[in-house]
């Protein structure tokens, strides 16, 4: 007859050592989480090329903005980031762009070198686009040309309808939100499967920055908030050109719903860059930047010439 055998389980030791390694990854992390939130917000190459920043009051917000080195004749020409990132992301294509033009780079109240009050811990997409034109205001700028990614299309929607005067053109690269998939691990799920198009040139370590210095909790209601805004409710009342930019490697903003967004712009048109992906502007900043240098150029030539 065999003996029943006991199974043993985990010793006080090893129990002692698992908890000893979790303690100790903890502590990494939140070491690495504060260095991150200690991260310059211009990158050094970026400043290498010249690349300036500054701070300034806006209102409630104490604001950072990134500008081109060389003032440039013309509208100036504003980049505005995607959900939770910071320009950081869009310094490349403003280095590229500078060339020609004055450029400047904002991060949204909240997140990258931008600050909120902790009695306003989170903004709408409203509150934002009211936040980008109160930057104009104190930034002298009563009229601009507008290049946006991702979410930030949803805030320079609401700043054309709401100012319209404020805003000479558009170029709106991969709008959110898809009306047809609403839905927020549908959104997710999107965003992977584009990370992994993106791997070669992937936004992620500027990602890890940029949640860092938002926090979780503003990452995930804003997330929130951009879901429940609805960008084409605002497109017919855009009085702007606006030229909408798809990649066509682009899940997030599929071919249906961007054909479906120009439709509704009533001075709208659509522009695909073959096996471009969901960040071109930092993907493919260069290549990005010759794309829609023509359609920056016509509406310099009709501000130039309504003037």
């Amino acid at each position: 007859m065999k003996r029943a055998t006991r199974r043993r389980g985990p010793n006080n030791r090893t129990l002692l050592l698992g908890m000893a390694a979790a303690v100790a990854g903890t502590a990494l992390f939140v070491k690495q989480w504060r260095k991150w939130q200690q991260t310059p917000p211009v990158g050094i190459h970026s400043h290498q090329a010249g690349l300036a920043g500054y701070y300034q009051q806006v209102g409630p917000w104490r604001m950072f903005t990134r500008v081109t080195p060389e003032s440039r004749p013309g509208l100036p020409v504003v980049l505005l980031h995607g959900l939770v990132l910071s320009g950081r992301a869009m310094e490349d294509l403003a280095l590229a762009l500078g060339w020609e033009y004055r450029v400047l780079v904002p991060d949204l109240p909240g997140f990258g070198g931008s600050s909120l009050p902790a009695s306003q811990p989170v903004l709408s997409v409203d509150q934002l686009a009211e936040a980008l034109w109160l930057w104009m205001q104190q930034n002298q700028l009563s009229r601009a040309i507008f290049i946006g990614n991702s979410m930030g299309c949803q805030v320079l929607a609401a700043l054309a309808v709401a100012h319209p005067e404020a805003v000479a053109g558009l170029v709106l690269q991969g709008p959110t939100v898809d009306r047809h998939n609403r839905t927020l691990p549908r959104q997710v799920w999107r965003d992977w499967i584009n990370s992994r198009r993106e791997a070669h040139r992937s936004p992620a370590a500027l990602s890890r920055i940029d949640y860092a210095k938002a926090g979780i909790w503003r990452a995930m209601n804003t997330m929130r908030l951009m879901m429940r805004d609805r960008i084409e409710q605002r497109l017919p009342h855009i009085k702007a050109p606006t030229l909408v930019v798809r990649g066509s490697f682009d899940v997030v903003s599929p071919a249906r719903w961007v054909t479906e967004m120009v439709a509704l712009l009533p001075r709208g048109e659509l522009m695909t860059i073959p096996q471009g992906t969901h960040t071109l502007h930092y993907v493919y900043p260069w290549s990005y930047s010759r794309a829609i240098r023509p359609f920056i150029a016509r509406v310099q030539k009709e501000q130039e010439n309504h003037e």
